[in-house]
């Protein structure tokens, strides 16, 4: 099993406008919540040494938050930025029973190499694949193989992507996640792009690799 990371935390008694004074320390304010914990635990935390784990572990992994000598394993929930400064402002972490599938939302990458014999741009149609799967289980990304395309077969559904032991897709198997387009139709995708890039700002790095900055997803336990 891989090793989670870990970020130490501390019970936070400040509360309303008075977080104001933790920001202003270098530190982020939090909550715990889940089935597993009985009522909401709030935390403190510097901020840099978040967006390193956020960075690293993104919305699908699970991380340990040591509170007072008791470690939580959770998902990074939801992170709250100010929509101008980008400045993180609170963050909602999910404490989930080990015991019992949630669904997640997974980013995806591609691996492998294009065959020549396929002209066109590759596509990511779907970005992220609904997962269901024990919290101890859900992968870091789907992988998409592009060997798997060809000049017959140029688009990739999710049903037709292998997932790791143990998780299950929680998506229209016959949705198209990656597509091979001809050059004019991806250009209009990017400026596409590129034009709503321009009406929403930057973004955190860990966004662009699949963690939304804002209501990232809720996980949901089965």
């Amino acid at each position: 099993m891989a090793e989670h990371p870990v970020m130490t935390c501390e019970r936070r008694s400040i509360i309303g406008k008075q977080v104001k004074r933790l920001r202003r320390q270098g530190r982020t304010p939090g909550v715990i919540s889940g089935p597993v914990v009985p009522k909401p635990v709030p935390v403190a935390f510097e901020t840099r040494e978040f967006e390193r784990i956020y960075h690293q572990a993104g919305t699908a992994r699970l991380v340990d938050l040591v509170v007072d000598g008791k470690t939580y394993p959770v998902f990074i929930r939801e992170v709250t930025v100010h929509p101008v400064s980008r400045e993180i402002l609170n963050v909602e972490f999910y404490a989930p029973d080990l015991a019992r599938p949630v669904t997640v939302t997974v980013p995806v990458v591609t691996v492998g190499t294009l065959s020549p014999d396929v002209a066109g741009v590759v596509t990511i149609q779907l970005p992220e694949l609904s997962v269901r799967a024990l919290p101890t289980a859900v992968p870091e990304h789907i992988e998409v193989d592009l060997g798997l395309l060809s000049p017959e077969r140029t688009a990739i559904q999710a049903g037709e992507i292998p997932l790791p032991p143990g998780v299950e897709l929680d998506e229209d198997p016959e949705v198209v996640v990656v597509v091979v387009e001809e050059a004019e139709e991806a250009e209009v995708t990017e400026e596409a792009a590129h034009t709503l890039a321009e009406e929403v700002g930057d973004r955190p790095r860990a966004a662009e690799e699949g963690a939304k900055p804002v209501r990232e997803r809720e996980l949901r336990e089965s």
